[in-house]
């Protein structure tokens, strides 16, 4: 008899507030009454019924298929909800800033060989949610980042990029529905199958499924909205979840937004640049990986066939224990050790046969393969320029293969269904999660004012709608009064250090140089127009034609507003204008211009 195994945390509640008392109520009226202190586990078995064993082994209570309700007073309670889905309740705890309410919960599932499975995964709220004060929003269906340690599940309470999400000053009231996936929680005897997208996906969406199916019997109301976030692994899962539902749960499911960031959305990609480079900040992660494609691919392989000797003896301590957090995990493995140091040599040549066949594998569970976009859906993908955990062209790989489907970029919400943000620079993986909450945080709290029934508002429709450049601002500002130019001469005259005496010019090498300087060169400021649907071009050549022109190229005279003539000095006008060494050239020389320059750097 296979047995689900699911591990109370008893033992955290015994060592604060002392033993609970768990009283179980039969449907024929039996009561049995035990102290949490008691409780190793909850058994799920394959016929349905429940099995509670104590610490030393004992079989509590066996087989115990009909109980309407177990409660441990002021701490957990477990309901039978259906026949399948089971409510484990924590009641009361602070996770975060506020009061929450989480609920663990198991559910029906495939796991990767296709066979029926339980899962398990927390619906958590704030408490002003669950006990009717406050209305949800909606739902946010999470989808976990890269964890290695057992007790870093959902379920144990360990929900950091969800806390940041709750505690946000923004005060965003939000259910969140998050499975613990293949391998954590229920099933965490079994190796985690980390970046093998469509299992996690389903492991996703089944628990949205469920997670509704118990709310409305538990008279909750999650309200009219429903996200899917994640960033790095989560981002990836949450991606390959969108994936999934466009092609087996559009019927059931559909998502207002997926919220995406630092996804290593082309897993071959990623596999490829750390080969070549030999090195990875995150050293635990190519180990990890072939642990979890051998695992859940069916592949004939022993781990000495893919993993360093050292490695692959160690594995199921290091990793398949899940006895260790990710840090450790590099340690044992050594932070300093390169990737040829960490695979064998057949896989760490890229033309080997059995680097090929793990590549191929690769491509297949990468989300740019396969997938058709559905249309009515909505995405921001956002990745940090200097990830320095997952290499920007994975994410990049991904966004070309949309854009190759038509779908339009834009990094402005709302513009078009495919929001993207690849201009953050100078962050690496960590701290690009921070660009990633707070806009994903503030398209949350804004959803509601922005949108009517799924569609743009009139008003904010109009303004993303409106063409209009950077320049066509600035006209309008010197209009209102704001003197741009002279506001953009003193920032650029700071940048370069060049100010007082002589003249600096603004032409296109010059702007060029200054751009440089701030570690953007002429394929990343070409790339990131194309990344966020900016004409980058069209914008160079207007820019360097608003900056030479002088106030009477704009139909300006020497009043003032109120009809007097201008008594500024001519030393007072020239600090407005630009300094420039050259003439003014006519737009198309710009244009000629900044053709030689994209040609001088091998762009064009």
């Amino acid at each position: 008899m296979r047995k689900l195994f699911f591990i109370l945390i008893v033992s955290a509640f015994a060592l604060i507030a002392g033993a609970k008392v768990i009283k179980i109520t039969t449907n024929d009226g039996t009561e049995n009454v035990i102290t949490s202190s008691e409780v190793s586990a909850i058994d799920f078995n394959d016929d349905g019924s429940v099995t509670i064993t104590s610490w030393d082994g004992t079989e509590i209570i066996g087989n115990l298929s009909s109980f309407d309700r177990v409660t441990v007073s002021d701490g957990i309670e477990i309901t039978e909800e259906t026949d399948s889905v089971w409510e484990f309740e924590y009641s009361d705890l602070h996770l975060y800033s506020r009061p929450m309410h989480r609920i663990n919960y198991v559910y029906p599932s495939t796991d990767p060989f296709g066979n029926p499975i339980t899962l398990s995964g927390i619906i958590s709220m704030p408490r002003t949610i669950y006990c009717g004060a406050a209305k949800s929003e909606g739902i946010l269906l999470f989808n976990h980042y890269t964890i290695f340690n057992k007790d870093e599940a959902p379920t144990k309470g360990y929900a950091q990029l969800e806390g940041f999400f709750m505690a946000n000053p923004l005060n965003i009231n939000y259910i969140i529905v998050e499975s613990d996936f293949y391998g954590f929680g229920a099933t965490v005897r079994f190796p985690q199958a980390y970046l093998q997208g469509l299992h996690n996906a389903r492991a996703s969406l089944d628990g949205l499924l469920a997670a509704r199916q118990l709310l409305e019997r538990i008279g909750i109301e999650t309200g009219d909205l429903t996200f899917n976030v994640g960033y790095s692994s989560g981002g990836f899962d949450a991606l390959a979840t969108q994936k999934l539902r466009d092609i087996e749960y559009a019927d059931r499911i559909s998502f207002d937004k997926t919220f995406a960031g630092g996804s290593p959305s082309d897993i071959a990609e990623c596999y490829r640049q750390y080969v070549l480079i030999d090195s990875t900040a995150y050293n635990a992660v190519p180990a990890l990986l072939m642990v979890a494609t051998v695992e859940t691919q069916n592949m004939d392989l022993d781990y000495h066939d893919v993993l360093d000797g050292r490695i692959a003896d160690n594995i199921d301590e290091w990793i398949n224990s899940k006895s260790y957090s990710s840090w450790p995990v590099c340690d044992s493995i050594g932070r300093e050790k390169k990737v040829h140091e960490i695979l064998t040599p057949p896989y760490c040549d890229l033309n080997s046969e059995q680097c090929k066949e793990i590549l191929d594998i690769f491509t297949e569970n990468s989300l740019n393969h396969d997938w058709t976009w559905d249309p009515s859906q909505r995405l921001y993908l956002m990745h940090s320029r200097d990830d320095d955990y997952v290499p920007l062209s994975s994410a990049r790989n991904l966004l070309l293969y949309f854009q190759a489907q038509g779908l339009k970029p834009n990094i402005v919400p709302g513009k078009t269904n495919f929001q993207t943000n690849f201009v953050v620079t100078k962050l690496g993986h960590l701290t690009g999660t921070l660009v990633y909450l707070a806009q994903s945080v503030a398209a949350l709290k804004a959803w509601p004012l922005m949108y009517t029934d799924g569609e743009l508002n009139e008003t904010y429709k109009a303004l993303v709608d409106k063409e209009e450049s950077p320049v066509d601002i600035m006209r309008r500002l010197d209009d209102m009064g704001f003197d741009c130019r002279a506001i953009i001469n003193a920032t650029l005259d700071y940048i370069s250090k060049q100010g007082g005496e002589g003249e600096t010019g603004i032409d296109l090498s010059t702007l060029m140089a200054l751009l440089a300087e701030q570690g953007l060169d002429a394929q990343t400021i070409l790339e990131m127009s194309n990344d966020s649907g900016v004409d980058i071009v069209k914008i160079v050549m207007d820019f360097i034609a608003y900056m030479n022109e002088t106030p009477d190229d704009t139909g300006d005279s020497d009043d003032d507003d109120d009809g007097e003539p201008d008594n500024d000095s001519d030393a007072d006008k020239v600090s407005l204008m630009i300094k420039r060494s050259t003439p003014t050239l006519p737009d198309a020389d710009y244009e000629h211009q900044l053709v030689k320059w994209l040609e001088s750097n091998g762009i064009r």
